[in-house]
């Protein structure tokens, strides 16, 4: 009896997530957004450290940014993934490769934009303008997706081409990792 509960419950649980490969297709798409954006860091900041720091203390960065990127991409998939069960199944769930895709680029976007601005001290208007309109930036893009074949068809391509990322930065970012495990434990 408790085991069939316990099957129950957890097939309760499987139907409520999206399925593994739609998992995986937003998981490289939030490893290439979040390992590009850290590859980027640190080119832009090489020539200081290469002036402040020896070759050592440079990998040492670089394992460390390559490690949290990691972290950061499990920790975006595994929020949309727990989303897409909390809410219902039509809103984030059905299509979820391709509106976790549409979530992380409009997020990333957010993202660089909102570093733009807090430089300046923006205000409190400016501020709900750039949490609200990725929002309806999202709902537009969906909406987009479902009326138009061939719009998605396009982000389908490019997803897949993504993927292909996951082969060189995953291998990356565990090396990191266990690096940065290393270095922290002894």
């Amino acid at each position: 009896m408790n085991r069939r509960k316990a099957r129950e419950g957890l097939e309760f649980i499987r139907n409520r997530f999206p399925h593994r490969s739609e998992i995986i297709s937003v998981f490289s798409v939030a490893v290439f957004v979040c390992f590009s954006w850290s590859l980027l860091g640190f080119l832009n900041k090489f020539s200081s450290f290469i002036l402040s720091f020896t070759i050592a203390e440079i990998a040492e960065i670089f394992a460390f940014m390559m490690a949290f990127a990691l972290l950061e991409s499990l920790a975006v998939t595994g929020f949309l993934a727990l989303l897409s069960a909390l809410l219902p199944p039509n809103w984030l769930k059905d299509g979820f490769a391709l509106k976790g895709f549409v979530s992380i680029l409009v997020f990333a976007i957010t993202s660089i934009a909102l570093q733009k601005f807090l430089d300046n001290f923006p205000s409190i208007p400016i501020l709900i303008t750039l949490v609200l309109a990725p929002l309806a930036a999202i709902v537009l893009l969906t909406y987009a997706m479902r009326s138009m074949p061939k719009f998605r068809n396009v982000l389908l391509n490019i997803e897949d081409r993504i993927v292909i990322m996951l082969f060189v930065y995953v291998p990356i970012g565990l090396l990191s990792l266990v690096i940065v495990l290393y270095r922290n434990l002894l």
